[in-house]
């Protein structure tokens, strides 16, 4: 009888264990649920990052002619 009712003692602070693990588990989830809610708002509001960048076109054949005007000049 003793050990039937050890049994029944390590089963129940076995279950009782697992009910504790469970509890965490689910706060844990809840925790990453609302991290993600927060993160995806924090997307969906952050301005968008416009960079502007200079694009500059050299006309080569204008600036050959002006380099060559200027040597005419010299």
């Amino acid at each position: 009888a003793d050990l039937e009712e050890s049994k029944a003692q390590e089963i129940s602070k076995l279950q009782a264990s697992l009910q504790t693990m469970q509890t965490t588990i689910d706060e844990a989830n809840a925790m990453l649920m609302k991290e993600r809610e927060a993160a995806r708002r924090a997307i969906e509001e952050a301005p968008p990052v416009i960079k502007e960048t200079q694009v500059i076109v050299e006309d080569t054949k204008k600036i050959e002619s002006l380099t060559a005007e200027v040597d005419d000049l010299k």
